[in-house]
């Protein structure tokens, strides 16, 4: 009930047949009562066609057969009317002679009408708002269902799974509906489309196959006989059509008869059909078919905003899809790539180990021999073997020196050689370091000897024992020291020296007096097969063949530790490297060594 005070309406008793002129114009139904007996006074033609009743009849009639209040009851209605010079109420009713009433909007005022007080009461027909109210609330809800849907849709990954969302929330809402898509080509989606998924029951589903002689699978829409179809690709934007057989002959095709028509509009309840484009980057992949027995207002553009929402979704999942493709193709092909180079490098490490194989055979096979030549070399030249010339004694001696040379060469391959055939196999253990300088001092006293190089060794106090394997750690200082040995001059010296170096190491230096090397080779001196300087005067010299080094660097790091050279031209070198003095994950002291080692050759 609204009520209101407002100026009162002017009176026309100047000249009453204007006001009845204006009554008789009116669009809306308008009666005058009497305020005291609710008497209908007069009416217009208008209310008499609201209401069914001839004029003769109103004026017979009260006003609460009439009006009906949506509150008040037919005393309480007069009083209230009567006692407001304008009163209004937008949810009355105006009765009917025969049929539902009719909702109105009343507006009721208080005027003189040929010197009468009486009141004029206009009813408003509203039938027409309150639907486009129910139609916008209606809409408002659809569009709010489908929006709550297509966020559902977005987290959705799988394409038969979107399709089956899509038909699921549309049939809440009471629509049936049909998932169409274009057959795949080569430059994108291309007409006709063909049915992929419906909301039909399966007994619906059977029934609808049944009278249009095939399955749905097998239904085709080609553009250039379905006008709908044809519009949507047109515009590019949703069509409907309230032509229900129209609607049936786009599913069913023109080889249907028109009763078979007929029965399948009745089957699906069909009224009402809205075609909603799918879309596809800059194209059309597929349309949304919606069937319903009534649309409300604003229904399609609600469906083409879900439509819009299910593309992106449906695009979402094809690129998944394509990615998905594309990472089976990949690890496919990583592992078709992985078992090629697995194979590759199995067949290379065999090529590896026979080659090892065939060096330690090979140069095993050259010492025999060699051995011999210098034995009875040394013989001839010591005279042993009788009296020799001095011209071939230097002759001899030429053969000698080459002969050593070869040897230290095999030597140096052979160690090589173990070293490859057992690099992989390592036997940690505690060892007395102090041991093991003096045991490879000792054995290689007589070279150091015969050119009068002098060998001192020490160490600082209280180094602990040293982890890793005995073997190769004494591998790594006789290649050291011999590498000292070769380029230090006559009469020169070696020093051997351990000291702690930082929680967990010691560190072992081998310095000489020798030559030395420039800065440019001491960042490639650890290199397999790498020479300083001229090859040919090295060889002459003794050198090796350069794999010393390369095999010491590998050792000491297999062992965690690290490797240095420090060195200056005609002043010496100083080669440090570092051993553990704990087990990994064993954080306890190093047992403690035996003694300390400090020797002079």
């Amino acid at each position: 009930m609204a009520r209101s005070a407002q100026p009162p309406t002017p009176v026309f008793e100047s000249n009453p047949e204007i006001y009845r002129k204006l009554q008789d114009g009116a669009g809306e139904a308008i009666l005058v009562v009497d305020p005291l007996t609710g008497q209908v006074l007069d009416g217009n033609a208008r209310l008499c066609e609201a209401t069914g009743y001839r004029k003769e009849t109103l004026l017979r009639l009260t006003i609460d057969r009439l009006i009906q209040h949506p509150i008040l009851e037919e005393k309480a209605l007069l009083e209230w009317l009567s006692g407001h010079r304008v009163a209004r109420e937008n949810e009355a009713l105006l009765r009917r002679r025969r049929g539902a009433s009719v909702p109105v909007s009343v507006t009721s005022a208080q005027i003189d009408l040929d010197g009468r007080n009486v009141l004029h009461i206009i009813a408003r027909d509203i039938t027409r708002e309150r639907r486009a109210l129910a139609d916008l609330r209606q809409a408002k809800e659809t569009l709010s269902a489908l929006n709550l849907a297509g966020t559902h849709l977005m987290v959705e990954t799988d394409q038969q799974v979107i399709y089956r969302v899509i038909t699921r929330e549309l049939l809440r809402l009471g629509f049936q509906s049909a998932i169409l898509t274009a057959q795949p080509s080569q430059t994108g989606p291309q007409p006709p489309f063909q049915i992929t998924f419906t909301s039909f029951t399966e007994p619906l589903k059977r029934a609808a196959e049944r009278l249009i002689g095939r399955p749905l699978a097998d239904v085709r829409i080609d553009p250039a006989e379905s006008r709908l179809a044809r519009r949507l690709l047109a515009l590019g934007r949703t069509v409907h059509t309230d032509r229900p057989e129209e609607a049936a002959r786009e599913l069913a095709g023109n080889t249907v008869s028109g009763p078979q028509i007929q029965r399948l509009v009745r089957l699906l309840m069909l009224e009402h059909a809205i075609l909603a484009p799918l879309r596809y980057d800059q194209g059309i992949s597929g349309m949304l078919l919606v069937l319903s027995d009534q649309i409300h207002r604003g229904d399609a553009e609600a469906i083409d905003a879900f439509a819009l929402q299910a593309s992106i979704a449906l695009e979402k999942a094809r690129l998944f899809e394509e990615l998905r493709q594309h990472q089976q193709r990949l690890e496919s092909e990583v592992s078709r790539r992985t078992v090629e180079l697995t194979r590759a490098v199995s067949a290379l490490k065999e090529a590896d180990r026979r080659k090892d194989n065939f060096l330690a055979n090979i140069s095993h096979e050259l010492r025999s021999p060699l051995v011999t030549v210098l034995g009875y070399t040394d013989l001839i030249l010591g005279g042993k073997l009788g009296d020799v010339s001095p011209r071939q004694r230097d002759s001899l001696s030429v053969v000698a020196a080459s002969a050593r040379r070869l040897r230290s060469f095999i030597e140096e391959l052979l160690e090589y050689s173990r070293y490859e055939l057992t690099r992989d196999v390592y036997q940690f253990s505690w060892f007395d370091l102090g041991d093991t300088v003096q045991q490879i001092v000792k054995g290689l006293a007589p070279r150091f000897a015969t050119r009068a190089i002098r060998v001192r060794t020490r160490a600082a106090p209280g180094l602990p024992r040293v982890w890793g394997d005995r073997e190769r750690v004494t591998q790594v200082l006789s290649n050291l020291l011999l590498n000292a040995e070769r380029f230090c001059p006559d009469n020169g010296w070696v020093r051997l020296a351990a000291s702690h170096a930082g929680p967990g190491f010691i560190q072992i230096s081998v310095t000489d007096n020798g030559s030395g090397i420039s800065e440019e080779h001491l960042k490639r001196i650890f290199d397999r097969l790498y020479q300083v300087g001229d090859t040919v005067k090295q060889r002459e010299k003794g050198a090796g063949l350069g794999l010393g080094l390369a095999i010491a660097k590998s050792i000491v790091e297999a062992h965690s530790g690290t490797i240095t050279v420090r060195s200056r031209v005609g002043r010496g070198t100083s080669f440090r490297f570092t051993l553990p003095t704990e087990a990994p994950g064993d954080k306890q002291k190093a047992p403690p060594a035996a003694g300390v080692f400090g020797t002079t050759l």
